[in-house]
C-alpha cells in the first residue's frame, strides 16, 4: 500500500439495544462520518430473532461501507474486522446452517426451574464450587446449561433438529462465508457456562471415559460434544467471504475477520481497564464491574471469587467480575412507571436528598439476580414506603440500591485488584448521570473516572482487532474528563445501608450473600 495509507478496522458492536458499525484508525479513533446504527431488541421471553439480528447487522455494514467509500477509502484499506457480541448468545442450526431455534440470551425468562434443579444436583454431589472454578460461571438462567435442559424438557423436537450450536456472531460469520457453522472465540465460549478454563476447550473433551466422563457437566446435559463449535483465540479468525458477500462488500473480501469477543471484555479494554490497575464499570441495559487479570505463561489460573465469574479475553487475559441483569433498564422502567414529566428535574430532586435518608431498602431485581447471589427467582422488592415517600426518594433509593449490589462485587474483587485502583465509568447509564457516578464512588470507595469515549465497547473491539494485527502497542488510554471522588462519611452511610439490604435479601430470598 502507499506509505501514506494505513490499515483500518471495520468494527461491529452487536448490543442488546442496537447494532453499530464504524471504521477505526490504528489509534482506535473512529473515522468521522463512518458510524452507522440500527435499533435491536430482545423479545419478551429474553430470546432474540435471528432473522432480525442478521438484517440489522447487514444493514449497518452496508451503510458503514457506503460512508467509507464516500469519504475514507483513500485513507487506507479495511485490513481487519473486529467485533463484539452481547453475551451470552446461543442458537441451534441444522446441518445446512439454517437456524432451528431463536437466539437464547442472558436475559432468559423461562429456565429458572432447570437452573435450580441442576444447581441442587451439583450441590448434593458436593461439586457445585468445583464446577464454578472449572467453568468460571455459576449455574443460572443466564447460561446455556439451564437453557439446554429446558429445551430438552419442553421442546424436544426443536432440540432434536439441532446439528450445531453457535453464538449469534458465529452464525453471522458462517452465513457470510457460505458455511453451515463457524468457530467461536474462547471469550464467547466462556460466556456459555460450558468452557473448561484450564484447557480453553469445552467441558469433557480429553477427560471422557467410555465416551463421556460420568462426573462431567456435559454428561448432565442433552447435547453431544460433536454439536459444539471449535474454539480459538479471537485473533485466529478466518479470511474470505462467499461470492455473494464478496460482491456486496468488496472492501472486506481480503480482510481478516476476528472472532467476536464478549461485549464486557471489549468494554473493559475500550474504557482503559486493560489490567488490574483500573477496574471498569459499565451500565447500559444491564451492568457489570470487572477487571482484566493477566496470566503469565506457567502461572495458575486466577481463582474465581465467590459469586463472580471469570471469562477469557484470550489465552493470557481473564475478565473477572460480576454483572447485574438490571442496570439502566431499571432506571428507565422507573421513569416510565412514575410517569414523571421531567426526568432531569426528577434527578435534580434526587441529588438534593441526603444519602440513604429516604428510609427505603430495595432489592433491584426486575429480571432475576445475577452476581453475587444468582437467585433465579428474585424479584424487585421495595421496603420502607410511607405517606411521605416521593418519586425523588424512590429514584435516589433505586440508584443507591444498584450501587450497593456493585459494592458487593467490588468486595469480592478486592483480592485481585489494588485498593487504590480507580474505576473507569462507561455506558449510557453513567455518561449523563453524574448523581449515579457519585453514588457509585461513595458506595465502592473508589474514584469514578468518566472518560472522553462515548462507545467504549466498540473502541475495545477495535483495539483487540489491531492487537490481532500486531498494531496496537501505542494506543493511549482514554482521557479522563471528570472524576467523582468518594466521601468517607457517605461511604460509611452506604456500608450501613448495605447491611440493611443484605438483611432484606435474607428475609426475602434466604442465604444472604
Amino acid at each position: 500500500m502507499p506509505h501514506t495509507q494505513q490499515p483500518l478496522a471495520l468494527v461491529l458492536d452487536i448490543g442488546t439495544s442496537s447494532v453499530r458499525c464504524a471504521v477505526y484508525r490504528p489509534d482506535a479513533v473512529v473515522l468521522p462520518g463512518t458510524a452507522a446504527r440500527r435499533p435491536f431488541a430482545f423479545e419478551e421471553d429474553g430470546t432474540a430473532r435471528v432473522d432480525l439480528l442478521r438484517a440489522r447487522t447487514e444493514e449497518v455494514i452496508d451503510e458503514c461501507l457506503s460512508r467509507y467509500r464516500e469519504g475514507a477509502a483513500g485513507i487506507g484499506p479495511l485490513a481487519v474486522v473486529g467485533w463484539t457480541g452481547f453475551a451470552m448468545s446461543w442458537l441451534g442450526v441444522d446441518k445446512t446452517g439454517r437456524p432451528v431455534t431463536p437466539i437464547y440470551t442472558y436475559a432468559d425468562a423461562t429456565s429458572g426451574v432447570y437452573a435450580n434443579r441442576l444447581r441442587a444436583e451439583l450441590a448434593a454431589a458436593g461439586r457445585l464450587e468445583e464446577m464454578h472454578q472449572q467453568t468460571g460461571t455459576p449455574i443460572h438462567v443466564a447460561y446455556a446449561p439451564a437453557q439446554l435442559l429446558r429445551l430438552a424438557a419442553e421442546e424436544p423436537q426443536r432440540l432434536a433438529a439441532v446439528a450445531h450450536f453457535q453464538t449469534a456472531s458465529a452464525h453471522l460469520l458462517a452465513c457470510w462465508r457460505g458455511e453451515p457453522f463457524a468457530p467461536i472465540s474462547s471469550s464467547e465460549a466462556g460466556w456459555t457456562g460450558l468452557l473448561d478454563r484450564s484447557r480453553l476447550d469445552w467441558v469433557g473433551g480429553d477427560h471422557r471415559v467410555g465416551g463421556r466422563h460420568r462426573d462431567d457437566l456435559l454428561a448432565l446435559l442433552p447435547i453431544e460434544r460433536s454439536q459444539l463449535p471449535p474454539i480459538f483465540d479471537y485473533a485466529n479468525g478466518p479470511t474470505g467471504l462467499s461470492a455473494e458477500y464478496r460482491r456486496r462488500w468488496p472492501e472486506l473480501s481480503d480482510a481478516r475477520f476476528c472472532l467476536a469477543v464478549g461485549d464486557g471484555a471489549a468494554a473493559n479494554i475500550g474504557s482503559g481497564g486493560v489490567d488490574a490497575s483500573r477496574l471498569a464499570l459499565t451500565i447500559g441495559t444491564s451492568g457489570a464491574l470487572r477487571a482484566v487479570i493477566h496470566q503469565a505463561a506457567g502461572e495458575a489460573l486466577p481463582p474465581v471469587p465467590a459469586g463472580l465469574w471469570a471469562y477469557p479475553v484470550d489465552s493470557r487475559r481473564w475478565l473477572v467480575g460480576g454483572s447485574l441483569t438490571d442496570g439502566g433498564s431499571l432506571f428507565h422502567w422507573l421513569l416510565d412507571t412514575l410517569r414523571y414529566a421531567n426526568p432531569s428535574s426528577l434527578l435534580a430532586e434526587a441529588a438534593a436528598i441526603e444519602a440513604t435518608s429516604h428510609g427505603l431498602t430495595i432489592l433491584p431485581f426486575l429480571r432475576s439476580e445475577r452476581s453475587p447471589g444468582w437467585a433465579n427467582d428474585a424479584q424487585m422488592t421495595i421496603s420502607g414506603i410511607t405517606a411521605h415517600t416521593t418519586p425523588a426518594h424512590i429514584v435516589r433509593a433505586v440508584l443507591e440500591a444498584v450501587a450497593l449490589r456493585f459494592r458487593l462485587i467490588n468486595q469480592r474483587l478486592a483480592p485481585h485488584v489494588p485498593a487504590d485502583s480507580p474505576v473507569m465509568a462507561g455506558g449510557g447509564g453513567l455518561q449523563e448521570n453524574p448523581l449515579w457516578r457519585q453514588i457509585l464512588a461513595d458506595a465502592l470507595g473508589r474514584p469514578m473516572h468518566l472518560t472522553n469515549i462515548d462507545e467504549v465497547t466498540s473502541r475495545g473491539a477495535a483495539i483487540l482487532a489491531f492487537q490481532a494485527l500486531g498494531l496496537a502497542d501505542d494506543i493511549p488510554l482514554p482521557d479522563v474528563v471528570e472524576t467523582a471522588y468518594p466521601h468517607p462519611a457517605t461511604s460509611d452511610r452506604y456500608a450501613a445501608a448495605a447491611e440493611e439490604q443484605n438483611r432484606l435479601y435474607e428475609m426475602i430470598l434466604g442465604n444472604g450473600r
